[in-house]
Protein backbone atom coordinates (compact mmCIF):
# COMPACT_ATOMS: atom_id res chain seq x y z
CA UNK A 1 0.00 0.00 0.00
CA UNK A 2 1.20 3.38 -0.93
CA UNK A 3 2.04 5.98 1.69
CA UNK A 4 -1.66 7.84 3.05
CA UNK A 5 -1.90 11.33 4.27
CA UNK A 6 -3.93 12.48 7.15
CA UNK A 7 -7.10 14.68 6.55
CA UNK A 8 -6.35 17.90 7.52
CA UNK A 9 -8.91 20.15 8.77
CA UNK A 10 -8.71 24.18 8.88
CA UNK A 11 -10.95 27.62 9.84
CA UNK A 12 -10.37 30.20 7.86
CA UNK A 13 -12.79 32.67 9.49
CA UNK A 14 -13.35 36.33 7.75
CA UNK A 15 -15.10 38.55 10.44
CA UNK A 16 -17.80 40.89 8.97
CA UNK A 17 -19.58 43.46 11.10
CA UNK A 18 -22.68 40.60 11.80
CA UNK A 19 -19.91 37.81 12.70
CA UNK A 20 -20.89 35.77 15.81
CA UNK A 21 -17.99 37.24 18.13
CA UNK A 22 -19.68 36.43 21.29
CA UNK A 23 -19.85 32.65 20.32
CA UNK A 24 -16.94 31.54 18.58
CA UNK A 25 -13.93 31.71 20.53
CA UNK A 26 -10.28 30.71 19.15
CA UNK A 27 -7.54 29.08 20.98
CA UNK A 28 -4.28 30.72 21.62
CA UNK A 29 -2.72 27.61 20.36
CA UNK A 30 -3.92 28.39 17.04
CA UNK A 31 -5.41 25.20 16.52
CA UNK A 32 -8.69 25.14 18.20
CA UNK A 33 -11.85 26.84 18.75
CA UNK A 34 -14.48 27.01 20.80
CA UNK A 35 -18.38 27.56 20.08
CA UNK A 36 -21.22 28.54 22.65
CA UNK A 37 -24.48 28.90 21.67
CA UNK A 38 -26.65 30.57 23.91
CA UNK A 39 -30.22 29.82 24.50
CA UNK A 40 -33.00 32.54 23.83
CA UNK A 41 -36.32 31.75 24.10
CA UNK A 42 -37.45 34.91 23.52
CA UNK A 43 -36.87 34.45 19.57
CA UNK A 44 -38.91 31.26 19.78
CA UNK A 45 -36.31 28.97 18.14
CA UNK A 46 -35.84 25.60 19.28
CA UNK A 47 -32.41 25.46 20.35
CA UNK A 48 -30.09 21.84 20.41
CA UNK A 49 -29.69 19.80 23.64
CA UNK A 50 -26.12 20.70 23.48
CA UNK A 51 -25.05 24.50 23.45
CA UNK A 52 -20.81 23.92 23.46
CA UNK A 53 -18.36 22.49 20.66
CA UNK A 54 -15.09 22.35 21.24
CA UNK A 55 -12.47 21.20 17.63
CA UNK A 56 -9.06 20.60 17.78
CA UNK A 57 -7.71 21.64 13.96
CA UNK A 58 -4.56 21.98 12.11
CA UNK A 59 -5.09 25.11 12.18
CA UNK A 60 -7.56 28.22 12.35
CA UNK A 61 -6.70 30.85 10.00
CA UNK A 62 -8.49 33.83 11.91
CA UNK A 63 -9.06 37.22 9.70
CA UNK A 64 -5.92 35.72 7.49
CA UNK A 65 -6.02 37.12 3.25
CA UNK A 66 -6.71 34.72 0.75
CA UNK A 67 -2.96 34.54 -0.09
CA UNK A 68 -2.05 33.03 3.59
CA UNK A 69 -5.17 30.82 3.40
CA UNK A 70 -4.15 29.54 -0.39
CA UNK A 71 -0.32 29.01 1.01
CA UNK A 72 -1.48 27.42 4.36
CA UNK A 73 -3.96 25.19 2.97
CA UNK A 74 -4.58 25.08 -0.47
CA UNK A 75 -0.98 25.26 -2.38
CA UNK A 76 -0.22 21.25 -1.96
CA UNK A 77 -3.41 20.49 -2.90
CA UNK A 78 -3.34 21.86 -5.89
CA UNK A 79 -0.12 21.09 -6.81
CA UNK A 80 -0.65 17.47 -6.29
CA UNK A 81 -3.82 17.06 -8.15
CA UNK A 82 -1.82 18.42 -10.80
CA UNK A 83 0.23 15.49 -10.61
CA UNK A 84 -2.25 13.29 -10.96
CA UNK A 85 -2.79 12.79 -6.88
CA UNK A 86 -6.50 12.90 -5.57
CA UNK A 87 -7.14 16.32 -3.88
CA UNK A 88 -10.04 17.52 -2.25
CA UNK A 89 -10.68 21.54 -0.80
CA UNK A 90 -13.87 21.97 0.67
CA UNK A 91 -15.25 25.49 1.70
Amino acid sequence: MGHRKKVHAFIHAKPTDDFAHEMIRYGDDKKSTHIHLTQDTRKGVVTPQHTDWSFKLDGVLHDASQDLAYETVSKEVVSRALNGYNGNLIN
